[in-house]
């Protein structure tokens, strides 16, 4: 297929922006022209609207609709870009992929192992490329690091990010209309957006794939807010510790904390191998390790066992992931994709496994018996009610 690849964007709000800031840009290179914007809320296609987040953006006929079968069924697409809360899918993924449209699903692809397999299967059957939106694994810092780790053997990764309930900027879905929280933060409210682990930690769960390989079991424990203290449907727990093991052996560590009235977060990552542990200190990427004569004549300063990695080159990795999305369609080949929707249901599987890993208590949930046992079926099955739209 040649350039331009026309393409669709699938719900308007941050994320859709966002994707759509860089297709602007990526138009203008004559990599893609953007045919059609798609979303349930008629304020979220005025052209207006959408300059205070996309400069010098023009609808310039561009096609906009509420109706998204109608518009697949009636102009020509390449690909659709589904950037809509995880828990409204309503078939619209498996209905693209029947028509033989290319996939770009932001994460989590759904709320619901089942329905995720799903669309994975159907994704499969039409042959169609597909990616999942994990655009850290395009941020040269952390491509950096896999480079740097592909030849050591990890021994284990933590991972804590402190977060305020209230951080998330405003939604755009009007999610008052549909059942949801009144300020439309349906981020920070567990039936929409899962779960902090959910919504939030797949990014870095998916991170540490990236770094050292399949999950193979996870357990979790969280502490679930008070009732007494939820505002504005705001009812993710408090906290998180989630622990991976991984099939070549690392294990690791998710901590994850949403705090009401703390307005403030930081982080913190280790990543250990077998001789040296790897830090992200401000823009740098730093390991610690001895590579002199063993043992040393005397204790290492620290200086000396400091090594800064040489970063790549690279954008914005939300461009940088739609480049990579564009050129397989072009060239019919996935080898540039490092997140397929194929190899992304690992991560979207530890994240619900620690979820139903809470819900039993702390048990050890095992990523292969919970895609497949009848006993599991209760967290994978998106209930019959849950269809906001």
């Amino acid at each position: 297929m040649s350039y331009p690849i026309s393409v669709a964007i699938l719900g308007i709000g941050q994320r859709g922006l966002q994707h759509l800031r860089a297709l602007w840009k990526l138009q203008g290179e004559g990599l893609v022209k953007i045919v059609a914007l798609i979303d349930t809320f008629e304020d979220n296609l005025v052209e207006a609207k959408i300059q205070k987040y996309v400069d010098g953006f023009q609808m310039d006929g561009i096609h906009t609709a509420a109706d998204f079968s109608k518009t697949i069924a009636e102009l020509p697409l390449d690909a659709i870009y589904f950037a809509i809360p995880p828990g409204v899918h309503n078939g619209e993924l498996i209905e693209a992929a029947n028509a033989g449209i290319h996939i770009f699903a932001e994460k989590p692809m759904s709320l619901y192992m089942n329905e995720a397999l799903e669309m994975d299967r159907v994704i499969r059957d039409n042959g169609v490329i597909s990616t999942v939106g994990f655009q850290q694994r395009y941020d040269r810092r952390y491509e950096a690091t896999h480079d740097f780790l592909a030849d050591k053997q990890m021994v284990m990764v933590t991972m804590l990010m402190n977060g305020a309930l209230e951080a998330h900027s405003v939604k755009h879905t009007i999610t008052e209309t549909l059942g949801g929280p009144a300020n439309r933060v349906w981020t920070a409210n567990f039936e929409w957006s899962g779960s902090t682990v959910v919504e939030a930690g797949i990014h870095q769960t998916d991170l540490m794939r990236y770094w050292c390989g399949d999950i193979v079991w996870v357990e979790a424990d969280y502490i679930h807010r008070d009732p007494t203290d939820i505002v504005d449907g705001g009812d993710n727990p408090y906290a998180y510790t989630v622990k991976f093991g991984f099939e070549s052996g690392c294990i690791a560590n998710l901590l994850l904390s949403r705090l009401r009235k703390v307005y403030y977060s930081d982080g913190y990552q280790s990543l250990l191998w077998t001789h040296g542990h790897l830090k992200f200190e401000g823009n740098d990427v730093v390991a610690y390790y001895y590579d002199g004569p063993y043992p040393p004549a005397q204790t290492p300063q620290r200086e000396s066992l400091r090594h800064v990695l040489p970063l790549p080159s690279g954008v914005d990795p939300t461009e940088q992931i739609s480049r990579a999305f564009l050129r397989a369609i072009a060239t019919g080949s996935t080898d540039g994709l490092r997140s397929t929707f194929a190899s992304s249901i690992n991560s979207l599987a530890a994240v619900l496994g620690a979820n139903a890993s809470d819900q039993l208590g702390g048990k050890r949930t095992d990523l292969k018996d919970f895609l497949v046992d009848e006993k599991s079926d209760r967290f994978r099955r998106k209930p019959a009610d849950t269809n906001f739209v």
